[in-house]
């Protein structure tokens, strides 16, 4: 009875260590200045916004509630995204990385340069992470839309990380951003 007591300390290491997938879905539409931005955790969705930018306001709105936040910068607030994000990107596994896009610019010429051009950049961005990450799917898918006006972007993304890779890495950041308010050197 007692080595029972023993798969409660190995189901928390196995959590600790059993990579998660999570997987980011964000839509923007560039003529009404809104999209969808979806947050899943193993194919089940966390959290899901719709967003629209007015002004200076960004409207985030789900299934419940409906948000006004005003858009201000504060420098600290990148650095520590920053911190964060450098911390993390060395323990993550990319899995999945798509991009869908639909461009239309009224003029079939410049439709299909812009889209070329695009295509190239992203690409071009795909192959310097596919040398980091040769194991990641990639993609890209366009449809261009030569005889009306539209600019449609979106993007999936799947990442592989532990929750002790996770939480690692924020108390670096927290210890890193400590030396920071100090002055010392990172």
């Amino acid at each position: 009875m007692d080595t029972l007591y023993y798969l409660i300390p190995t189901f928390v290491i196995f959590l600790c260590i059993f990579p998660l997938i999570i997987q980011l879905r964000v839509t923007f539409n560039l003529e009404s200045l809104s999209g969808v931005i979806c947050l899943y955790i193993f194919k089940i969705k966390v959290k899901y916004y719709a967003y629209e930018i007015k002004g200076k306001y960004i409207i985030l709105s789900n299934e419940k509630q409906t948000k006004h936040k005003e858009i201000e910068f504060d420098p600290r607030q990148f650095i520590i995204v920053k911190i964060f994000k450098d911390q993390l990107k060395h323990k993550s596994r990319v899995k999945e990385m798509f991009v869908f896009y639909n461009i239309g610019l009224g003029d079939a010429f410049l439709t299909s340069m812009v889209c070329g051009a695009i295509n190239n950049a992203v690409l071009i961005y795909f192959t310097n992470v596919k040398n980091r990450r040769p194991t990641a799917s990639m993609g890209i898918y366009d449809t261009v839309s030569y005889n009306r006006q539209v600019f449609e972007v979106a993007g999936k993304g799947s990442v592989s990380i532990s929750l002790f890779d996770v939480v690692y890495s924020l108390i670096m950041s927290v210890i890193l951003i400590k030396r920071l308010s100090k002055g010392s050197k990172v």
